[in-house]
Order: structure tokens, then C-alpha cells, then sequence
């Protein structure tokens, strides 16, 4: 991931991403509801691209989500 746009938001952030990629971000703690904010809004401004926040909480929030 690293040199990623995922890898770059989590540095905007502050927050240094785990290594299991299938972990959910938001239940296991990893992030909380403002940094998902937060992570979104950094991934958006990134790519010039709106996430769909609907189809994102459908499942588990993990790296593989963008």
C-alpha cells in the first residue's frame, strides 16, 4: 500500500493503516467515525471522485473498500 492514495490519506490523517487488509478499519478500532470522515474526504480529494457512502457502510470498511 505504500505510495498509495490509501497510504497517502492515512498520513493526511495521522493514522497508520494495519497490516491485515481485511480487517474492518471501523469495528476493530482502527479508526473512528471522524477519522472515516476524515479518511473519505482525503480519498476524494485525492482521486477527484465522491465515495459512496451507502455502498461503503454495506460491508465491513477495509482497505479493500477504494
Amino acid at each position: 500500500m505504500q505510495g498509495s492514495i490509501l497510504s497517502e490519506a492515512f498520513t493526511q490523517i495521522g493514522i497508520t493503516p494495519p497490516n491485515d487488509e481485511h480487517i474492518c478499519l471501523y469495528s476493530s478500532g482502527v479508526i473512528d467515525s471522524f477519522d472515516l470522515m476524515q479518511l473519505i474526504l482525503e480519498i476524494e480529494i485525492a482521486t477527484s471522485q465522491r465515495v459512496d457512502l451507502t455502498k461503503l457502510i454495506e460491508n465491513k470498511i477495509n482497505l479493500g473498500f477504494a
